[in-house]
């Protein structure tokens, strides 16, 4: 894939060093790490943050299509509200904002990661949306961090947090079940691995105004757990900011 011949490239020029920037631009040329075309210090040439598939109208709880722009909440959300307030995301996780997601997720392609937080943070800065408390990204089990060594919805709070000037509080949700990977499992099998998986272990409740960070949402069945902890533990409004949303049947 063109991400991964191009991103030592562009991961060398976001680090501190005695060149000049001119002459790193000149030796290393940064390029797109979706087609490999320069790029610019951003890492994405223009056509391909084009291509990112945009999310439409969309049900401003769950965050999934709806049929009309007129309309605020979907069906589901009205009948059967879920614990967490608003889902916030720019992209829809199709082609070739997927490949972004993988590639900062399973492939350690940091600068993918730092493209997915500044769209994150272009689109929360275009929309009225009400700036929480504490950014709270959704932890992963001590096994697992040691085993993937970051947590990459650390990383994409901890960006946001630094740009947006929200404070991040990122040791009290605790993950105190290593849980297998989601992917793979249908809604109930998810629902059922999640279950019981974390809890609140901070000295104090959390902030009253809260936002979950994750890269993707697809069920929904992780931050669902999570928002339902945090309301349990004394957050009275629970947001969910995630880089990209699946769209998934219900």
């Amino acid at each position: 894939m063109q991400y991964e011949n191009h991103a030592e490239a562009c991961q060398s020029k976001e680090g501190p060093g005695d060149a000049s920037p001119m002459l790193l631009d000149w030796l290393l040329p940064p390029h797109c790490l979706l087609c490999g075309l320069p790029s610019g210090p951003a890492c994405i040439c223009t056509v391909c943050k084009k291509a990112l598939t945009r999310a439409g109208p969309r049900c401003r709880q769950c965050g999934l299509p709806l049929t009309t722009e007129n309309d605020n909440l979907c069906g589901q959300c009205i009948l059967r509200p879920p614990p967490f307030n608003v889902v916030v995301y720019p992209l829809q996780y199709l082609f070739p904002a997927d490949r972004l997601v993988q590639a900062f997720k399973f492939q350690r392609q940091h600068t993918a990661g730092r493209i997915l937080a500044r769209l994150m943070c272009e689109w929360i800065s275009s929309q009225p949306v009400d700036y929480p408390d504490a950014l709270i990204p959704v932890p992963l089990h001590t096994l697992r961090l040691f085993k993937r060594s970051f947590n990459q919805s650390y990383e994409l709070a901890a960006h946001i947090g630094r740009v947006l000037g929200i404070p991040l509080q990122a040791t009290s949700l605790r993950r105190r079940r290593n849980t297998c990977a989601q992917s793979g499992l249908d809604r109930r099998q998810r629902r059922h691995n999640v279950r019981g998986a974390f809890s609140w272990r901070g000295q104090r409740p959390p902030p009253r105004h809260v936002a979950l960070v994750d890269d993707v949402m697809t069920t929904g069945t992780t931050v669902i757990e999570c928002a339902r902890i945090l309301r349990k533990a004394g957050a009275k409004h629970v947001d969910v900011w995630v880089a990209a949303r699946a769209i998934t049947q219900r």
